[in-house]
Formats: structure tokens, sequence, C-alpha cells
């Protein structure tokens, strides 16, 4: 078992209700697609509609890559905290974190790494030679899926009838000069609840609940369970979170906060947590995060707007949100302060056509 050595309390770590009593099974609600299959686009768009989140499978990615950079991250979580801090340098926000999520306040019960996905790099230089390898690798393979994904998402929006529709989400992070890829490594070790504490009603939170600022997040797991999605509620049925069983095969697709405004609304970003583990087994997830350049123009797309509809949000750039973003607690809503009130005119216009 690893342990995190600093700090060694879990007395300021969060508790937070679990949904052990959820109604539906997390299978019958979380869309699982076959990236090949000839009806990927409109899955994925349907999927990125209704959840923000959905499982793909067929992605491509060789599992030894994936095998080779678990082994290798779990072996530098093995050393001792002062050697990883040496190696890494302190998560600023690049580098190694324990505990502390960002400069705000939120903390979880969890060690990291974040690292520039353009390569080991920044901090990152100094990791051992196999970790190094492994990142280079598994980030060149995990891109190839952000990119099937996003054009998906452009073809189920109705883009893909041009080249240039069809790679216009993904030609704004992949082979666009100084955008923000970034691979974030998160450690979930195995931890006991508090004395007197009801494991059957809580949990401790390893990453509080967020969504996503960036335009897409591809996720993968080890077989160690502990993420949850929050489904939106209606009338009819009140908001509630969902376990998501862990699939170490396969990916998970997030919607980012970017591409629920470059959709204007159509597509929605999810909103998500991380239980630590509750057994003898750690938790080791790896996130590609795929953001544009700092100056990239984050406003709905000229291609999926109706006659007459108008933005829900005002235009910003990249650089612009994700500085604000870092300047929030996870769970703030962080598109707040940009949406504007057109939700009720889009709403006529749409049903007058």
């Amino acid at each position: 078992m690893v342990a995190i050595t600093a700090p060694s309390s879990i007395e300021h770590i969060p508790l937070v209700r679990c949904p052990k009593g959820a109604n539906a099974g997390p299978q019958a609600v979380i869309p699982c697609i076959d990236l090949s299959a000839p009806g990927a686009a409109a899955a994925v768009a349907d999927a990125c509609r209704t959840l923000g989140f959905f499982k793909a499978t067929n992605h491509g990615v060789p599992a030894g890559l994936a095998d080779a950079l678990e082994s290798s991250a779990m072996a530098f979580f093995a050393l001792p905290h002062q050697e990883k801090l040496d190696m890494s340098g302190p998560a600023r926000p690049l580098g190694y974190g324990s505990k502390s999520i960002g400069s705000n306040g939120d903390v979880g019960w969890l060690e990291y790494l974040l690292l520039s996905a353009g390569a080991a790099s920044s901090g990152g230089a100094a990791l051992p030679a196999a970790l190094r390898a492994a990142v280079e690798a598994y980030t060149g393979a995990v891109r190839g899926v952000g990119c099937r994904v996003m054009e998906l998402m452009a073809e189920g929006l109705g883009l893909g009838a041009s080249e240039e529709g069809r790679c216009v989400l993904r030609r704004m992070v992949v082979g666009c000069e100084g955008s923000d890829e970034m691979l974030r490594v998160n450690h979930y070790p195995p931890c006991l609840l508090p004395p007197g504490r009801d494991r059957d009603e809580c949990g401790v939170t390893g990453f509080g609940e967020h969504t996503d600022p960036q335009i897409i997040s591809v996720l993968r797991s080890n077989c160690t369970a502990g993420l949850q999605i929050l489904l939106r509620g209606d009338y009819s049925s009140p908001a509630r979170w969902v376990p998501v069983p862990p699939d170490p095969d396969s990916f998970f697709v997030n919607v980012g906060d970017s591409l629920q405004v470059l959709t204007n609304g159509r597509f929605r970003s999810v909103k998500h947590r991380v239980l630590a583990p509750e057994g003898e087994e750690s938790r080791l997830s790896v996130i590609y995060f795929g953001g544009p350049a700092a100056s990239q123009r984050i406003a709905p797309l000229e291609q999926v707007m109706r006659e007459g509809e108008q933005s829900l949000y005002r235009e910003f750039t990249w650089g612009e949100y994700k500085k604000a973003a870092y300047k929030t607690r996870l769970g703030d809503n962080r598109l707040g302060p940009y949406e504007l009130q057109h939700a009720a005119a889009n709403d006529e216009a749409a049903t007058k056509k």
C-alpha cells in the first residue's frame, strides 16, 4: 500500500454523501460508444447533449501503453515525498501535488502529477526515464483518441459536410501553435474513514466536484472505482450522483466548459468528482486535457447557430478563462460570469422555425 506522507491527516478532507441508494444502475445511464461504428457521430452528439459524458471503445490505443504508464506512475508515487518533489517541483500549477488542489483551499485524498502534454517538461524533465518515456508514448496515442472524438463531435453537430467543418474543433487543440494540452496523473491511495463515520452513507473526497474548463477531457483509470458524474435533474427527478464503473480497456470522455460555449449550450460540461478508495487497492487515473491556445477566441461557432439564435455567453479567450478558473474553487460555476440572458429568446426562435 502506498501512503501519502504530507500532510498525513485526513481531518481536513471533506466527507461527501455517497449515492449508494441510487435507483438506476450506472450501466443504464452512461453511453458506451464504439468510435469505429457507422453511427458513432450521432451517438457522440446525443451523449454530449444529454450527459456531457460517455465511454469510448474501439479507440485503437494499445493496452501496453496504458499499462506501461500505470506501472511507471505507481513506481513514482511509491517514492518518498521529498524525492517526488525534487524530481518534479511543486504543482504551481504544473508539477507534483499532494492533498492540496490548486491554491484556493480545495483538498482531496490524492497525490498527482500535472504535466504539459507536449512533452514531459515544465517540471517533468527530472522525472524517471521510464516515466518520461511512458508519458510521451501514451500522450501521443491518447491525443489521437481526442482528435477522433472531436471530429465525431463536429459531425454530430452537422459540420461534417466539409473538411473545414469536420476539423474545426480538432484544429483548436492539435496542430495549433501554442495549444494548451495537459496530462494529469492522479493517485488515490486507500483511505479509512475517521472513527464514528458511517461508511454506508459517506465517503472521503478524493477530488471534489467540478467541471473541466477545456474543450474535452479523455480519462483512463485502473480497475479501482471512485469516479462519479452528476445527472442533471428536471421537473420529475432531482439531480443525483451516479458511480462510473471503471473499465481499463476503455476511455471516458468529458465535455468541457469551452466546448459548451463553442456549441452555444448544445453540449453540456459534466460535473464530476472522485471518492477515495475504500478497499485495499489504490486508484490511478490519467486524464488528457485538450485546451486551445491562449489567444483562441471562445464563442459559439457560427456554423452551429440557427437563424435568430443569440449567444448564451459573452466572448472570451482561453487565456482569460484559464486565468479566471485558477482563481476559483473547484465547485464554483466558472461559466456563470460569462452567461447572457438569451435562453428564452433562443427557445422562442426555435419554435418558430
